[in-house]
């Protein structure tokens, strides 16, 4: 019984105590402790994860499939090297902004719905891709693909909180994780044979053959995991059910005034500097495999292979690793207590203990990748560097991806879509700021501006490691919007 309630106390306000003698409400407590937190089995929940995490992998995978072939479809439409560029700042763009969208509704209707509709949209945003016969036509199509494959770049870190608890959480985000953060890496790699052997377009068919599967899962087999509509019909804790929300509640301009949050605004820049550089370097990738080291298409896809094999080994061990930070965290604190009746708190901050291992690795991959870039050094250290890119990056997300989902634990998805829209907006300017960059100082010094882009953030983000609890204490967020 202590350990249950251990569980879910520490689930809805960071805190544990030990159970003591119980009086009539008591009684009623203990009772809904024993309940499991989710009425799913392991295996579904394995299940859910697993389809999270590839209708996860939609948006990045269409955004870089179609690299490799932007030269192709430059030509194709008779259009110039700018133009074919807006195909790609417009994809970035409307993923930041249709996140917000998505995980409102999606705290408001449910998962299932929301990935379903998004599937659909997806579908038929890619089959405009593949049929269109101008810029314009192809620009708008693409915008509608965005809109449909980027919901769950929020709903899905909604779904990982909905069926586990906070302790087992980061192992969960883990796999999660995986999907977006291999988009970038696969998407060159299957995009460039397709594109090479078969043309631009079945990139887009593919695409689309892809979206029909993963609507087809969404409405016969992915289940329903929102804990409100849930708990109606299954008994579960009464832990993370957020309540009902009002069509004012449901306004994605609140969700992003959150970054008035002396947490959230650190945890945000970090986010934006981390995945602008990540997304930057994934991009430039193809330029300096084709342009310098004289790959072919297929093969300069091939390369990605490198950052992907890490992106897995990060992601799957950092999930771990936070979970394995909250456990000892709050073992230490068990430990210290003196009494039955004290109240231990475990703060959201102890997810980010390890964060540094990542970062520090990703950072140093990346000013070291510039400059072999730049005096165009062994192609095997390139790949070398990009495993760690990867690697570092998908670690360092567990670390303030879980951090941010225990600030906001009845939040989770709502919480996500505003990360989503700061990192991908930063995204969007740096990718444009990129080619001008690399023209004027070189690929050694490009790389060298965002390294100290991303350490500025992560000096500013130890005032959240260090102060963060105190900071939330102060000035935010209060339970109201947790």
């Amino acid at each position: 019984m202590a350990d249950a309630l251990k569980e879910i106390r520490c689930e809805s306000q960071d805190t544990v105590a030990s159970s003591g003698p119980s009086g009539g409400s008591n009684k009623q407590l203990d009772a809904d402790m024993e309940l499991p937190y989710s009425h799913f089995s392991a295996k579904s929940r394995i299940m859910i994860v697993v389809i999270t995490a590839f209708t996860g992998l939609i948006s990045p995978l269409a955004s870089n499939m179609y690299y490799p072939s932007i030269t192709a479809v430059r030509d194709d439409l008779n259009t110039t090297q700018s133009g074919i560029t807006w195909t790609i700042t417009a994809f970035v763009i409307a993923m930041a902004i249709f996140p917000l969208l998505w995980s409102n509704l999606a705290d408001s209707i449910g998962r299932k719905p929301v990935y379903a509709l998004s599937m659909l949209i997806f579908t038929c945003g890619s089959v405009g891709c593949a049929l269109s016969r101008s810029l314009t036509a192809l620009i708008a199509a693409r915008v509608v693909q965005s809109a449909g494959s980027s919901a769950v770049q929020s709903a899905g870190a909604g779904t990982i909180s909905d069926i586990y608890p906070r302790e087992q959480r980061g192992t969960a985000l883990g796999i999660y994780y995986l999907g977006p953060l291999l988009g970038p890496c696969l998407g060159p790699l299957i995009g460039g044979y397709i594109g090479q052997d078969a043309g631009w377009r079945w990139v887009f068919w593919v695409l689309a053959i892809l979206g029909g599967v993963l609507l087809l899962l969404a409405l016969f087999v992915l289940p329903e995991t929102h804990r409100r509509i849930v708990s109606k019909a299954h008994s579960i804790q009464p832990v993370n059910i957020p309540p009902a929300l009002s069509l004012k509640d449901n306004n994605p301009l609140l969700d992003i005034a959150t970054v008035r949050y002396p947490v959230v605004a650190l945890s945000m820049f970090l986010f934006a500097m981390l995945f602008g550089t990540y997304f930057t370097n994934a991009t430039a990738q193809p330029l300096a495999y084709e342009g310098i080291y004289g790959l072919s298409q297929g093969m300069s896809g091939l390369c990605f292979l490198s950052s992907g094999v890490g992106c897995i080994l990060g992601s799957t061990s950092g999930g771990r690793v936070t979970d394995l930070l909250l456990a000892r965290h709050r073992k230490a604190l068990e430990a210290a207590a003196d009494s039955e009746r004290v109240e231990i708190k475990i703060p959201a901050e102890a997810r980010l203990g390890a964060m540094w291992v990542g970062i520090s690795m990703f950072m140093c991959a990346v000013i070291i990748c510039g400059w072999l870039i730049e005096y165009k050094l062994a192609l095997a250290g390139v790949l070398v560097v990009q495993f760690f890119i990867g690697a570092g990056m998908a670690f360092t997300f567990q670390s303030l991806g879980g951090y941010l989902i225990d600030v906001f634990p009845t939040r989770s998805a709502r919480i996500t879509g505003v990360q989503n829209f700061w990192r991908s907006l930063w995204a969007a300017v740096i990718v444009q700021l990129f080619p001008t960059m690399h023209e004027n100082i070189g690929w050694g010094w490009s790389y060298t501006v965002m390294f100290f882009l991303t350490l500025a953030a992560l000096l500013l983000m130890q005032v959240a490691v260090f102060r963060g609890e105190r900071l939330r204490q102060r000035f935010g967020p209060g339970p109201e919007l947790r």
